[in-house]
C-alpha cells in the first residue's frame, strides 16, 4: 500500500521456510536506481514481515525490494592466499558477511494501492491484519485437504470395485489364470491400504488446522482487547 503524503510504501511478506536467520532488505526505485531506501520493519509474528519503505519520490515508477537470509556465520577467508605467493609470512584474514537472496519483488506505481488522506497503520493494526492473513491461508489449506480427502476417496472406490469385479472372476480361472488374478488383487489390496493412510493423513492434518484457527480467532479477540 502506497502513502502519498508520507512518500512511504507498506508491504506485507510472507516467508515460507524452516530455518531461522534473520532478514534483510534492500529496496531501490527505478527514478534513482543508485539510491537505497530506507526500510523500517514495522511488525514480525511466525514468518510475516510488514516492512515500510521511506523517501520514495512522487514519481518513483517501479519499487525493487529484495529480500535476504543473513546467516549467523560468516565467512572467513585467508586474503594473502588469493594477492600474495605461498611463501609470504604474513597471515591475514578477512570476513565477508555470507548472506543470501531469498527473492526479489517489483512493484509498479501504476499498479499500486494507494491510500491518499488516511493515517498509516500502526502495529495493533498490522498484527490484526496478519492474523487474518494467516486465518485465510488456513481456511484455504483445509478446503484443499477436504478436496484431496474427496479424490482419494473416490480413487478407493474404483479400486475396491476392480478388486471385487477380479475377485468374482478368479473362481471361474484356472490355476495359470489364477496366479495372475491374485497379483492383481494383492496390488489393489496394497492400493486401498495406501489410500487408506493418506486419507487419515489428510484427516489428521485437517484436525490440526482447524485447532490453528481456533487460536488464531482467540489471538484476534485478545488484539482487539488492547
Amino acid at each position: 500500500m502506497y502513502h502519498p503524503s508520507s512518500s512511504s510504501l507498506d508491504m506485507v511478506i510472507k516467508v515460507d521456510q524452516t530455518d531461522e536467520e534473520e532478514v534483510s532488505f534492500l529496496a531501490q526505485e527505478k527514478a534513482n536506481p543508485n539510491i537505497r531506501l530506507p526500510v523500517h520493519l514495522v511488525y514480525e509474528d511466525d514468518r510475516y514481515y510488514v516492512v515500510r519503505i521511506s523517501d520514495l519520490s512522487p514519481n518513483w515508477e517501479a519499487l525493487s525490494f529484495d529480500l535476504y537470509q543473513e546467516n549467523e556465520e560468516k565467512e572467513t577467508v585467508n586474503v594473502d592466499d588469493v594477492t600474495s605467493d605461498s611463501d609470504s609470512e604474513t597471515d591475514s584474514t578477512e570476513e565477508i558477511d555470507a548472506h543470501a537472496l531469498i527473492t526479489t519483488f517489483y512493484s509498479d506505481q501504476r499498479k499500486t494501492k494507494s491510500e491518499e488522506g488516511k493515517e498509516i497503520k500502526n502495529k495493533q493494526e498490522y498484527a490484526l491484519l496478519v492474523n487474518d492473513l494467516e486465518k485465510q491461508f488456513v481456511k484455504k489449506k483445509m478446503k484443499n485437504y477436504e478436496k484431496a480427502i474427496t479424490v482419494e476417496a473416490k480413487y478407493k472406490r474404483q479400486t475396491q470395485q476392480e478388486m471385487n469385479e477380479l475377485q468374482r472372476d478368479v473362481k471361474y480361472q484356472v490355476q495359470e489364470e489364477k496366479a495372475d488374478t491374485e497379483s492383481k488383487i494383492a496390488m489393489k489390496k496394497d492400493a486401498i491400504q495406501s489410500s487408506d493412510a493418506s486419507i487419515q493423513l489428510y484427516k489428521d492434518e485437517q484436525k490440526s488446522l482447524q485447532e490453528k484457527l481456533q487460536k488464531l480467532n482467540e489471538k484476534q479477540q485478545d488484539l482487539v482487547m488492547k
